[in-house]
């Protein structure tokens, strides 16, 4: 797999890169994108140009170790993302005692709970993209924008990063992976239907 180098600044597109745009993503977001591409890239190397992706180390261990433990491509690609400093892996402390027992509570996994943990430490965290509706929905009690994934394209249409045609393409190529409901709505919102 080529790796893709963007220039200082700019996108593979050309247009400026949001570089000041931080997103934390989960590993079902992460591992969705690194399985699937749109016009010979990796969906995840579009969600790069889009904005910085930010991992738990939590995330990374169970997208990138268990994976390559599996034999699973998307878990290389992961990896050579991380590797070449494309995507960023943090490390997290555990938070207060009723706040973990809450999270204990909700029936997180670990790497789930790393990624809330991430989310509340993280002063520059615009968002978590997440396909975990259990997940979103504690992030969203805490006070944290978390975006599913098909929010996260609708997004970058909507701040021109790309154009509506290229948005539902990329919606069309992570569909295998998604609930139908989720991918048919933000389709419909980008060709102005709803």
């Amino acid at each position: 797999m080529q790796e893709v180098r963007l220039s200082e600044g700019r996108s593979e597109r050309g247009r400026e890169n949001p570089t000041s745009s931080v997103h934390q993503w989960d590993a079902t977001s992460l591992i969705t994108c690194a399985k699937f591409q749109l016009e010979g890239r990796l969906i995840l190397d579009h969600a790069l140009d889009v904005a910085r992706i930010v991992i738990a180390q939590e995330v990374r261990q169970e997208t990138v170790d268990a994976g390559l433990a599996g034999g699973y491509p998307d878990a290389v690609a992961i990896k050579e993302r991380v590797d070449a400093g494309r995507i960023e892996v943090r490390t997290v402390a555990r938070l207060s005692a009723p706040f973990e027992e809450v999270l204990d509570l909700y029936g997180l996994e670990e790497g789930d709970k790393a990624v809330v943990r991430l989310a509340l430490q993280s002063a520059d965290m615009e968002a978590t993209v997440t396909d975990d509706r259990l997940l979103y929905v504690v992030l969203r009690r805490c006070g944290h924008q978390a975006l599913f994934l098909p929010d996260f394209i609708e997004k970058a249409v909507a701040d021109g990063i790309y154009d509506a045609a290229t948005g539902q393409q990329l919606l069309l190529a992570v569909r295998p992976r998604r609930h139908v409901g989720f991918v048919e709505h933000s389709l419909r919102r980008l060709e102005g239907a709803i």
